[in-house]
């Protein structure tokens, strides 16, 4: 029963995220003009073990934190009171202690690496999750300020990816990180969206998660319309700096945002919990096509389109 009420506390579950940092090894080999069939091989394949187990332990020492300082709200809330730690399964300073050793030991890890950038961009995660959870900063009280914080844990994910390959003189371009930060702004929002949907009432939601109380749907629906905006402006400027192909992608993008949307007007939308996409087989397929379509145009240098520049 502990073991489960562990699991459930630092969700190893949700360490299938980390491997977005994938994206951002690809994109060094990319633009960088890496031959991928030698990337992988020696110092590069233990850097990027190392950089990955540390990010999947400083992930799930930040759920910890979140864990117990959110919990005296999570018991308010109509799902989360079922936690372990706001129903008692599991004792909060436990959870606390775990916590810290696995930052001691996340840090230890990458440090083996001797590569600043990604120790710094590593330790960027850690940060990421003490001010967002940690009073009297706590972000995550902070409307507006909660979601956009947040959607950084994205973008860090991908310069670890990068600065796994990358030297110190290689800085990750500005472009990606903003693309990477816009799209998960864009998310964040959307999990707003269906939190207060779900709730149902501002003053309880605002109960449950102090931010709350300053959203409405409308609100909401601006925020998440412009991050897409800012994103694919983004999406626009890579297209014509590595890949003008990238267009042909276009309309599904489009249409992966027209299903999205309609996903967070349903009851108990899935976009308040990502993990769940799963259960949703038809978008998650059309999402994994729009994403290899992507990959593809982006990597394969085909560039047959480049006359419309």
């Amino acid at each position: 029963m502990l073991v489960k009420n562990l699991l459930d506390v630092f969700r190893p579950k949700r360490w299938y995220r980390n491997l977005m940092m994938i994206i951002g090894v690809l994109i060094a080999v990319k633009v960088l003009n890496l031959d991928i069939s030698q990337t992988f091989g020696g110092t590069n394949s233990w850097t990027f073990v190392a950089a990955l187990v540390s990010l999947c332990l400083i992930a799930s020492a930040n759920y910890g934190i979140n864990e117990v300082l959110d919990a005296p709200f999570d018991a308010k809330h109509p799902q989360k009171k079922h936690r372990a730690i706001p129903s008692g399964r599991i004792s909060a300073k436990l959870v606390v202690w775990i916590s810290i050793g696995l930052y001691i030991l996340g840090m230890a890890v990458v440090a083996l690496t001797t590569k600043w950038p990604l120790i710094a961009s590593v330790f960027l995660l850690l940060l990421s999750g003490i001010v967002y959870n940690i009073p009297p900063i706590r972000l995550k009280d902070r409307a507006y300020v909660d979601f956009t914080t947040e959607a950084l844990n994205n973008a860090i994910r991908l310069m670890i990816g990068w600065y796994v390959i990358a030297s110190s003189s290689q800085w990750v371009p500005a472009s990606f990180v903003l693309a990477y930060w816009f799209i998960g702004v864009f998310l964040m929002a959307s999990k707003r969206f269906g939190e207060i949907r779900l709730i149902g009432d501002r003053k309880a939601a605002g109960e449950y998660r102090r931010s709350l109380a300053h959203y409405d749907e409308e609100h909401l629906l601006m925020s998440m319309i412009g991050a897409l905006a800012a994103c694919y402006f983004m999406v626009g400027f890579l297209c014509f700096k590595y890949s003008v192909d990238i267009v042909i992608v276009l309309p599904f993008m489009v249409g992966w945002v027209i299903w999205f949307f309609k996903l967070a007007f349903e009851d108990n939308t899935i976009v308040k919990d990502p993990e769940r996409i799963f259960e949703k087989k038809g978008f998650l397929s059309y999402s994994l096509l729009t994403g290899i379509l992507f990959a593809y145009f982006f990597f394969s240098g085909s560039q047959f389109l480049n006359w419309i520049k």
